[in-house]
């Protein structure tokens, strides 16, 4: 089976769990404060945006170095 069925299942079975559990309120309510809680803030969120851009330029000057 191709990689793309599953990640189009995998995708699919999130979207309809996703759905299923926002309608019942009290669950609703628990998966919106898991996801606050899991949510990057402050200076947290700035470390790991800077660490993403660094790492996207040392990739980008690695394809450059490498690239014949």
């Amino acid at each position: 089976m191709r990689p793309t069925y599953w990640i189009l299942g995998l995708a699919t079975l999130s979207i309809v769990i996703g759905l299923f559990m926002s309608r019942d309120p009290e669950r609703a309510e628990r998966l919106n404060q898991m996801y606050r809680d899991a949510a990057l803030t402050g200076e947290t969120r700035q470390m790991v945006i800077m660490g993403l851009a660094v790492a996207i330029g040392a990739f980008v000057v690695y394809l450059t170095m490498t690239r014949r």
